[in-house]
């Protein structure tokens, strides 16, 4: 094995045996590997810590020569994993047959590890041009406010950046016609918020001697289970989409009737393995997850709450919440309360970085293509899309070695692994898009 990729390798297995689940997150112990290594290489850093444990690591050099400065991102928390339901140590890093398992393998170990390599490399060469960034942060799992939030608002002179390479896409999406890699340049908005529903008491013997909430809140809910927003196709998931479907072999008229108002419902009613995270791209979603109601089994409830994961597309706020619940929960009381907000952002498409990972696909991947991709979920992007417009891209290269239905049910689920080819496979593709995003 190549000695920088036999790096990575061990770099993952040591960070995945730090367990910085979050809640707590306790990242410090793992920043201080990264310092580890950064410090035998003589790079200048700092280990920040928002609280105590709770550290954040950054670290930058400084060319001769003028150029932008470009951030090498990612998290160093992961989501909780119960062993019992794992087929190994989930805080193990073991490697078995050709895979690193563990928590955060993927997401997102395995990007602290390649870029701190590929950070490294460029250091050490001074093959790069302007300010050069690398940070592995703390809570990304849990919001980000402890960790890439707390450094753009604390320390913004540590992370500023014209453009940002982070986690969010890279998986190879594979086709008749080659491969297209989803790089992720745009993120939904995060809009929680809670319904409150007030009713009567009573004896539950009669159940007509009170006004049942929590009757009133069941009712919301399947409203909102069974109303879906209408579709709103962003540009870049038409390109995305466009694109996909010419890997497939889809024939030209079939792809224009397929992206238009009248095929999309065909297509997303298919079997088509991304149909349901393509359906979360193309409209406004809301999922009822959380109802809380009564205290003991003989009485009405009089309250009763609702909470509701709702995610924006770009161009959807807190009014757009509000009139469409009003209208969906017409003839039923309530009071709304947004718990959590971040809104949605966005970076273009055909920048300096974008066009860098394209070289380095058809560089790594030849016979393959790119295309933009909106993440469903939230990323740290979005902190530095908002706070210095920085061009930020998701993408850390995985080839489809395991089924993508897979991956995205192992990521926060049991069994995270990476196949040692796709350690090998990130690292070079990663190295590679710098090498093309310098040579510009």
């Amino acid at each position: 094995m190549d000695p920088k990729v036999a790096f990575v390798a061990d770099m993952l297995s040591e960070l995945i045996r730090v367990d910085t689940t979050n809640p707590p997150g306790n990242e410090t112990p793992a920043a201080k590997l990264i310092a580890e290594a950064l410090s035998g290489a003589g790079v200048e850093y700092k280990l920040l810590e928002s609280a105590p444990n709770r550290g954040s690591i950054v670290a930058w050099a400084e060319s001769n020569e003028p150029g932008p400065s470009l951030l090498l991102l990612s998290h160093l928390d992961v989501v909780p994993a119960n062993p019992e339901e794992w087929s190994v140590d989930p805080f193990s890093g073991l490697v078995k047959d050709g895979f690193i398992w563990g928590r955060g393998a993927v997401d997102d170990k395995l990007s602290v590890a390649v870029m701190l390599r590929v950070f490294l490399d460029f250091v050490e060469s001074r093959r790069f041009k302007g300010r050069l960034i690398y940070a592995a942060t703390a809570d990304e799992e849990m919001g980000g406010r402890m960790g890439a939030g707390w450094l753009v608002e604390k320390h913004p002179e540590l992370v500023k950046a014209e453009y940002v390479l982070n986690e969010g896409g890279g998986f190879e999406v594979p086709g008749k016609r080659g491969s297209v890699f989803l790089v992720q340049t745009a993120e939904k908005g995060v809009y929680w918020f809670k319904l409150a529903f007030k009713g009567s008491p009573g004896h539950a013997s009669m159940p007509r001697s009170g006004d049942n909430a929590v009757l009133k809140a069941s009712e919301a809910a399947a409203r909102l289970a069974s109303r879906q927003p209408p579709l709103d196709v962003k540009p870049y998931v038409k390109l995305m989409l466009e694109r996909m479907l010419e890997s497939q072999g889809v024939p030209a008229p079939l792809r224009v009737l397929l992206t238009s108002r009248l095929g999309l419902p065909m297509l997303l009613r298919s079997s088509w393995e991304i149909a349901p995270m393509l359906d979360a791209m193309l409209r406004n979603t809301m999922a009822p997850t959380v109802i809380r109601g009564g205290e003991k089994v003989n009485v009405i409830p009089s309250s009763c709450e609702l909470s509701v994961d709702c995610r924006l597309l770009p161009g959807y706020g807190e009014d757009w919440v509000r009139g469409y619940i009003a209208e969906l929960l017409r003839g039923i009381s309530y009071e709304l309360k947004f718990i959590h907000t971040d809104g949605a952002t966005e970076s273009p498409v055909g920048t300096r970085l974008y066009k860098a990972i394209e070289e380095a696909v058809a560089a790594e991947s030849p016979g393959s293509r790119i295309a933009p991709y909106m993440s469903t979920g939230g990323t740290d992007s979005r902190f530095f899309r908002s706070a210095f417009g920085s061009k930020a891209y998701g993408f850390v290269p995985l080839r489809s070695d395991l089924p993508l239905k897979e991956l995205f049910k192992m990521v926060h689920g049991v069994d995270e692994r990476v196949s040692l080819r796709n350690v090998e496979f990130s690292y070079k593709t990663t190295r590679k898009v710098l090498e093309a995003f310098y040579s510009q």
